[in-house]
């Protein structure tokens, strides 16, 4: 009966030979213990935010539609549809195809803009790119 173990560290033996032509290949594709690893993190993992460090729990629908309209009258939501988490790339082509296809903001790594002036994008740096479906204010008739 273990409580703690301290300073084991994990080792992973692999073979030189074992080489993959896929540049996709990672150490847990090529051992093969990934779907194992995405089971364990499935069933015993915890879902936390990694900039508030809490817990994340499952909600229903009508959990996440009672606690919007418990929120006060003349609040300003945005509902969003994530598009690229943290990719590198300039994405001129997709905003542009947003746009086309109606939309008219998204939220570009943590800021609104309008699409028919989006930013000009680091094309080395990693970014984050949610369209807005929708902007709801709180209002007593909103149920």
């Amino acid at each position: 009966d273990v409580d703690l173990i301290e300073g084991l560290s994990p080792a992973i033996s692999i073979e030189q030979k074992a080489t993959s032509h896929n540049p996709r290949s990672t150490v847990g594709t090529v051992t093969e213990i990934y779907d194992y690893l995405r089971l364990l993190y499935a069933r015993v993992g915890e879902p936390r935010c990694p900039d508030h460090d809490v817990t994340l729990a499952a909600s229903t629908v009508s959990e996440m539609v009672d606690r919007v309209l418990a929120l006060e009258e003349g609040t300003r939501i945005l509902l969003l549809a994530p598009v690229v988490q943290d990719r590198k790339g300039e994405y001129q082509q997709l905003l542009k195809g947003l746009l086309s296809q109606g939309f008219i903001r998204a939220r570009i790594d943590g800021v609104v803009h309008e699409l028919d002036t989006p930013p000009e994008l680091d094309r080395k740096r990693k970014h984050s790119i949610d369209v807005v479906v929708d902007r709801v204010v709180i209002k007593p008739d909103i149920a």
